[in-house]
């Protein structure tokens, strides 16, 4: 993580250059996960939290790691990639109140009480900067999703269909 954070901040260009590079092949490997052994998948799910959680990604960057976490989220507890989002969202946890929408999102996962408590309670501080309360079957996540895809600027942007709100990148649009 201190290497890539030298790289990103680099004066040299080639530097600059193979940060973004390293970042493009961790994120075009995520289709590879799951077949990840363990201990492999774990570590990897503390390098996506850590890039998160040290602002090595920004906007786009930032927009696909909080997608693959969250996505990681809604697999089934028992399975690795529900582990793999764990230890991402693990290591970024103290950052949450930065993206209220993306706590309720979280919140909004249909087993979110099976996460543990502590990830459990900073997704309800993060969505509590929104206003976000225990309202409703979602939690409130459909209110604050809605306002913060109609926000300019805010980094996020959803779409809705009829499973609910999905996080969706530039590339998505």
């Amino acid at each position: 993580v201190a290497l890539l954070h030298q790289f990103k901040n680099s004066q040299q260009q080639r530097e600059q250059d193979i940060f973004g590079c390293m970042i493009r092949n961790l994120f075009d490997e995520y289709r590879f996960f799951p077949q990840y052994p363990d201990k492999e998948l774990h570590i990897t799910g503390i390098l996506f939290g850590s890039l998160v959680q040290h602002e090595l990604v920004t906007y786009q960057s930032l927009s696909k790691a909080l997608r693959y976490v969250l996505d990681a989220l809604k697999k089934e507890p028992s399975s690795k990639m529900h582990r793999f989002g764990l230890c991402g969202l693990e290591r970024f946890k103290e950052r949450l109140h930065e993206w209220p929408q993306y706590c309720e999102m979280v919140r909004s996962i249909p087993h979110f009480r099976t996460l543990p408590a502590t990830l459990q309670e900073a997704c309800q501080r993060g969505a509590a900067a929104a206003g976000g309360t225990d309202k409703g079957s979602d939690g409130g996540a459909a209110d604050a999703l809605e306002w913060a895809a109609m926000q300019p600027g805010a980094g996020f942007r959803f779409a809705a269909d009829a499973d609910g709100w999905e996080l969706l990148d530039a590339e998505d649009a």
